[in-house]
């Protein structure tokens, strides 16, 4: 006997089109190439965004990778897998993953409504013919092998038999599909709007500048804590540092503590208590109070007070706990006049220097207004993924014509369904 092939069955190109664009294998394809990028991500130093264009931040992540990839550095570079935000790879499969999950989820959603409707309840999705056999069991003991097997099974007529998972497989692939949109989007979102900042210098009471528009201060501080707050514009809630730990804003913002510093604004009193002027650079004009910052960039700072033919040294330790060591020179000899510590005070030649502490930091600033998506759509997506690999989506749709019965199925392990119905020694109650 020739069995004709069903209209579904025929070459279609549209069709295989769809299939194409909604079969696993590509989503799997994009999501293993976003995986791909989000662990070289969290493994290995990432280029800042900013490029060679922040000479200080793109230098320091350049020594820091090539000491942990030594001779992978080069490959890993050109492969993309050391600055995975800017790489067209990364990006294209994120901004696919959005149309393919998309359309998958359409098709989710399409069969639950069918379900719910009970439409096309008899015919022919994306199913395949499987196998076709000569006398098989009757229709009834098939449909108690597979409610048996906790499918919801519906006989629209007497030669028509269609079992499936619905709707709690559709549902969780639902789940699964919406996460993988929510986390996508998320990454492109932080991609577009974000925007990050590293190896920040930030000093107490002067607003360091950050993209966007954001600017951010340190609150004065006396103790010698390594806690430090960081304040956005002012009038902004203050935002707590801790080294190790990273701090959220509500609008979207993280900080990172890298490493407190010392710091010192400082003031000069002469004779009679007259305030002198101290000279911190050739190209700023002397004031009565200059502020100091130590950093590993620059840990040591040179002053002058001309009015005093003194010069300051000012050499930081080797950590902010640590105290700064100060030395003063009389000009223009070169002589060391004092070699000390410093000091709240420190009294020279009855001049009385004046040293209020000034904490300064080197933070880490990004925007992230994505995060929210990401968390959400990664959560929706492993909840999805595992219901899904536990209870996969299956569809089995028996006819009867003559004496000759046709099974059509679509989803995992499929066949070996099919095959358990059709085996004769198979009970009702197997599972």
């Amino acid at each position: 006997m020739t069995i004709l092939a069903d209209p579904i069955e025929e070459r279609d190109i549209w069709r295989a089109l769809w299939r194409a664009l909604t079969g696993d294998a590509l989503l799997i394809l994009l999501c293993v190439v976003a995986s791909v990028g989000l662990i070289a991500m969290a493994a290995l130093p990432q280029q800042p965004a900013a490029g060679t264009s922040d000479p200080v931040a793109y230098s320091r992540w350049e020594a820091e990778a090539k000491r942990r990839e030594d001779a992978f550095y080069e490959p890993l570079t050109d492969l993309g897998l050391n600055a995975v935000a800017q790489a067209t790879w990364w990006r294209a499969a994120l901004a696919a993953l959005i149309p393919i999950a998309g359309l998958r989820l359409a098709d989710r959603l399409a069969r639950l409504i069918d379900v719910r409707r009970r439409r096309r309840e008899g015919a022919l999705r994306d199913e395949r013919r499987i196998h076709v056999i000569l006398n098989a069991l009757p229709m009834d003991d098939l449909a108690a092998r597979l409610r048996a097997r906790r499918y919801r099974v519906v006989q629209p007529g007497d030669d028509v038999l269609v079992a499936d998972r619905a709707p709690w497989a559709e549902l969780l692939s639902v789940v699964m599909h919406l996460g993988l949109i929510l986390a996508a989007a998320g990454w492109l979102l932080n991609l577009a709007a974000g925007w990050e900042a590293k190896s920040r210098t930030v000093v107490a009471g002067a607003l360091t500048p950050l993209p966007g528009g954001y600017a951010v201060t340190l609150a004065d501080s006396t103790d010698g804590s390594a806690r430090l707050t960081a304040v956005l514009q002012p009038g902004d809630e203050p935002i707590a540092l801790v080294d190790g730990q990273e701090a959220r804003t509500a609008g979207g913002l993280h900080f990172a503590l890298r490493q407190a510093l010392p710091g010192y604004r400082l003031s000069v009193v002469g004779r009679e208590y007259k305030p002198l002027l101290i000279r911190a650079s050739n190209f700023v004009s002397p004031t009565t109070e200059v502020l100091i910052t130590l950093s590993p960039d620059e840990p040591e700072r040179y002053l002058a007070i001309p009015g005093a033919r003194l010069a300051l040294a000012l050499t930081a330790g080797p950590s902010a706990d640590q105290p700064v060591r100060l030395r003063v020179f009389a000009i223009p000899s070169g002589k060391v006049i004092s070699d000390s510590i410093v000091q709240p005070e420190v009294v020279i030649n009855n001049m009385a220097f004046q040293f209020r502490a000034a904490r300064s930091a080197v933070i880490d600033a990004r925007y992230a207004p994505g995060d929210a998506l990401w968390w959400i759509g990664l959560l929706a997506t492993l909840a999805g993924a595992i219901g899904s690999l536990l209870y996969p989506i299956r569809r089995i749709l028996i006819r009867r014509r003559g004496g000759w019965t046709e099974f059509y199925a679509a989803g995992r392990d499929v066949r070996r369904e099919v095959a358990l119905l059709t085996d004769p020694r198979t009970g009702a109650n197997s599972s």
